[in-house]
């Protein structure tokens, strides 16, 4: 038993102690790593356009996931093609991170621009072919005047409607004939859809196919008359089509509002006297009462009429008398008379033309006291004397005022249209106002003779917009308020409203296209005249300030007969462009009576401060 324990042992012995070559045996290999992922991504085109289509094409290795950040989003594959759209200017960056034994993270950068400011298609609102049925007569026109296409809020879509008049303009053989009937007229409402597009909404919003204001239009003004929180609208009214005025009942129209009833319809209201209406103006007073104010040019004097409780109420009393006259219409005793022309009221302040006795002819202010309105100060322009008129349609027996500007006679220069600064013009906190002063220069650069007859045609037209402030109950003109003016760009409306949204008030002229006595003819199918307040007391032309050209309506780039403003249609933020026809005549184009509104992509910006 000894033995066998002691050949075990030994045994043991010998494979442990073993000699020569024997060790302890390598360890095992460890596995290499997982591969670290890897990225790409690459976009066609490298630049793009707002509202361009991209394809972004990415691939990874060795990832187990992807995800896009930036300017896309989401979970994507680890490779792969994607068609974005570049939704706003400026540079996109897409950018992909794959992860697996890490993360791998790779980024494209597309810069990107508008294309230019507007969208380059308009909407187009058609005509809805109504003015035939009213402009068919023996003495009236199929191609009526388009005075107005106003932008209304009507049934609260998000989108701009729009109320649109039209008046018959005589045969061209019956200018100065003299015409008993009233002038026809129509209104047109476009109604929007919400979408971009728009139906005739006549019967909706009038209760009537044809709804009319009673003839021409001249000027209007908007204000919340009756108190429902929405808008109204009162004109000045007139049959002036082409008509011999005398005698002057055979001109004249009675005013007329367009006021709210309901959530979203309208009315048409023929108040007052009738009239050769040429101004109006809306006053809101602290207690809530509202007036509308008419005057014109048959002696009829101011009107002022008072909504209250369903009905109209004279308040004329409240205001300045009119003048008196001798008998060679000097005026003797001044009052309110000289208001026919142009009149504006703004923050307890109305802005009318003034006419003293001495023939001199320029603007007044009237301000509002408990007692009612005094006169604080006048801007006059130096009368000369008058020479006999053969006017535009052919009549005579008129008179042209000839006055004394800058050392030049011309004829006329008289304020035409004006509009109040709605926000501030500069940091003075002063109430500021611009004024249009028409007027006419020699064709041929002769001198206006007194005793000489004249005809229309002989003149230039010539407009000068003056900015005024009312510094302290005084008129202060602004000069230099231009960094440049073309003073033969014929307008009748101006707006002045902060159209960039930066807090300073911005001006427009909404401009004639037509050659209609200018030097140099603005065919540019109703595109306005922009000024861009720089904040600095200056007014930069902003198509020059941009070097490029607005776009205008399609149909009237070369000779058309066009106006337009800009307003925010789709309820963005931007300003957008409204252009359309003066008239639907076809003697230099084939205007179809659209609308056209060019969408804007971003705010009416100076390039640098000037």
């Amino acid at each position: 038993m000894a033995r066998v324990l002691s050949l075990i042992l030994t045994t043991v012995f010998l494979s442990s102690c073993g000699g020569g070559g024997g060790g302890t045996p390598e360890p095992a290999p460890v596995p290499a790593p997982p591969p670290s992922p890897t990225a790409t991504i690459s976009a066609n085109p490298m630049t793009a356009y707002v509202d361009d289509q991209i394809t972004l094409t990415w691939s990874s290795t060795n990832a187990t996931s992807c995800e896009a950040s930036d300017n896309w989003e989401g979970t994507k594959d680890l490779s792969g093609e994607e068609t974005v759209t570049a939704t706003t200017n400026g540079d996109l960056t897409y950018t992909i991170t794959c992860s697996g034994n890490g993360s791998a993270v790779a980024s494209v950068i597309v810069p990107t621009d508008f294309k230019a400011q507007f969208k380059e298609e308009p909407i187009s609102i058609a005509d809805p072919n109504l003015y035939p049925q009213v402009c068919n007569t023996d003495y009236a026109e199929a191609q009526p005047s388009i005075q107005f296409v106003i932008p209304v809020n009507i049934n609260n879509d998000g989108w701009e409607d729009f109320i649109v008049h039209q008046w018959c303009d005589l045969y061209r053989d019956k200018f100065g004939e003299v015409i008993e009937d009233p002038t026809p007229d129509l209104l047109v409402v476009h109604l929007s859809n919400g979408d971009g597009t728009y139906r005739d909404g006549n019967e909706e919003v009038f209760g009537e196919a044809i709804p009319s204001l009673g003839g021409a239009s001249r000027k209007y003004d908007r204000g919340d008359i009756n108190g429902d929180g929405r808008d109204d609208f009162a004109f000045a009214m007139n049959w002036e089509d082409g008509r011999n005025g005398d005698p002057s009942e055979y001109s004249r129209a009675s005013p007329a509002v367009i006021m709210s009833k309901g959530e979203t319809e309208y009315e048409v209201q023929k108040i007052g006297t009738p009239d050769w209406g040429h101004a109006v103006t809306i006053v809101e007073h602290d207690n809530g009462d509202v007036d509308a104010l008419f005057a014109g040019f048959t002696g009829i004097g101011l009107q002022a009429l008072r909504y209250s409780e369903g009905g109209w109420l004279d308040v004329k009393n409240e205001y300045p008398p009119d003048s008196y006259y001798d008998e060679s219409w000097n005026v003797i005793d001044q009052g309110s008379a000289p208001w026919s022309n142009e009149m504006k009221y703004f923050n307890d302040v109305i802005v009318a033309v003034d006419t003293p006795p001495s023939g001199d002819n320029g603007l007044a202010i009237w301000g509002q006291t408990d007692n009612g309105w005094e006169k604080n100060d006048q801007y006059l322009i130096e009368f000369a004397f008058y020479v006999d008129q053969i006017a535009w349609n052919g009549s005579t027996g008129g008179q042209l005022a000839v006055y004394l500007v800058d050392g030049e006679y011309v004829v006329d220069y008289t304020p035409e249209t004006m509009c109040f600064f709605e926000d501030d013009f500069d940091d003075s906190g002063n109430t500021t106002f611009a004024a249009l002063f028409a007027s006419g220069e020699h064709k041929e650069g002769k001198a206006i003779i007194e005793g000489e007859t004249y005809r229309d045609d002989d003149f230039n037209a010539v407009q000068i917009t003056k900015i005024f402030q009312i510094q302290d109950n005084k008129i202060v003109e602004l000069e230099d308020a231009f960094d440049q003016y073309d003073q033969y760009v014929f307008t009748n409306f101006l707006d002045c409203r902060d159209i960039n949204n930066d807090g300073y008030a911005d001006f427009s002229r909404h401009a004639f296209s037509r050659s209609y006595g200018y030097v140099t003819p603005r065919e540019r199918g109703g595109t306005p005249v922009l000024s861009i307040n720089n904040k600095d007391n200056k007014l930069i032309d902003y198509e020059n300030n941009q070097s490029y050209e607005m776009p205008g309506h399609s149909l009237l780039l070369d000779a058309g007969h066009g106006q337009g403003y800009t307003r925010d249609i789709n309820n963005d933020g931007f300003e957008d462009l409204v252009v359309y026809g003066e008239t639907m005549r076809n003697d230099y184009n084939q205007y179809d009576g659209s609308i056209e509104i060019y969408l804007n992509y971003y705010e009416f910006e100076l390039n640098e401060e000037q």
